[in-house]
């Protein structure tokens, strides 16, 4: 199947089987996780992959950077006809462009496409959030930063990273304008700059699983050094209110945000489409269920909507 292999894992807890609700056992759905390289190897989607696996359901992996996608098969009415497509890729990669053309075909994606690319390109995500009126830093778009030396001085300090980063990788703390020159991150592509803002020296991680919001600590990559415990903590009615907001802000339905607690209150840092969800007690369960829940909810979309043809079609011939 090259790079189009059904998922065989059926690694899963005995607590996992425990735990299937009656939904899980209907009829099998079928899934197809679009993954890259990066996270092939990674507790997730693997471990969601497993517990579907493992409740009975088909579950294919399409590994885009293995072989050539047709697009034909993307098309729910023909091919494999897959109830839901799952993405885990990262922000630059081809995945996306996949999964927006199973999603123009009229297939079923988690997340919704169009919602993974608002909150990939992150000068977009934080327009997005500040137009939904949600506290999120003041933020500056660049080609490359030496164009970030016109800022204001009483900008400073500033974090800089890139517009499509990932996983924290290059998040940079500037003091002055004269360190700017030393950067070496042009090569991540275009950047986005923001306004340091003071804070307990670590970062909080907000999860939907799309049944419940969690809160865990996160090490916050400009803070490295302090003594952090990542460990999952109360959420708050405040935290979920808000995780909750920006969720509908862009249409998803799992993700993670960043947050971080400020003098001015919590500010929203970055938005993630199927983020790790460490720490989140029974995540792989959860995320199936979600999965599962999305899935059907699209075929009996697409079966309502195929019945109002048949029904409208012989109406509109004996008209004619």
């Amino acid at each position: 199947m090259s790079h189009l292999e059904r998922h065989q894992d059926q690694r899963h807890s005995s607590r996992a089987m425990r735990t299937i609700s009656a939904s899980t056992k209907s009829a099998p759905t079928r899934v197809c996780f679009i993954v890259e390289g990066k996270y092939e190897n990674d507790v997730m989607p693997g471990a969601v992959a497993d517990v579907l696996t493992g409740w009975g359901h088909e579950v294919d992996v399409l590994r885009p950077l293995s072989g050539a996608t047709d697009v034909d098969d993307l098309d729910p009415f023909n091919g494999p006809r897959y109830d839901a497509y799952v993405l885990k890729t990262v922000s630059g990669g081809p995945g996306l462009s996949i999964l927006e053309a199973a999603a123009a075909t009229g297939a079923a994606t988690v997340n919704d496409a169009r919602a993974i690319r608002l909150a990939r390109d992150k000068a977009v995500a934080a327009s997005r959030v500040r137009a939904a009126g949600l506290p999120f830093p003041r933020t500056w778009f660049a080609a490359r930063s030496a164009l970030l030396e016109g800022l204001p001085r009483e900008a400073y300090p500033l974090v800089v990273k890139p517009n499509n980063g990932s996983s924290c990788e290059q998040v940079l703390r500037v003091d002055r304008p004269e360190d700017l020159a030393a950067l070496d991150i042009d090569d991540s592509g275009y950047l986005l700059a923001q306004p340091y803002l003071p804070n307990p020296g670590y970062d909080v991680k907000l999860y939907n699983t799309g049944d419940d919001v969690f809160a865990t600590v996160k090490r916050s990559p400009l803070h490295p050094g302090a003594p952090v415990v990542e460990e999952l903590i109360p959420t708050s009615p405040e935290l979920k209110a808000l995780a909750l907001a920006v969720g509908r802000a862009f249409g998803l339905d799992i993700y993670g945000i960043d947050v971080i607690d400020t003098p001015q209150g919590w500010m929203v840092l970055d938005v993630n489409d199927f983020p790790s969800f460490g720490n989140v007690p029974h995540a792989a369960e959860r995320l199936a269920r979600t999965v599962l829940r999305l899935a059907r909810q699209a075929v009996a979309r697409r079966v309502t909507a195929e019945t109002r043809t048949l029904h409208v079609l012989p109406a509109l011939e004996a008209s004619a």
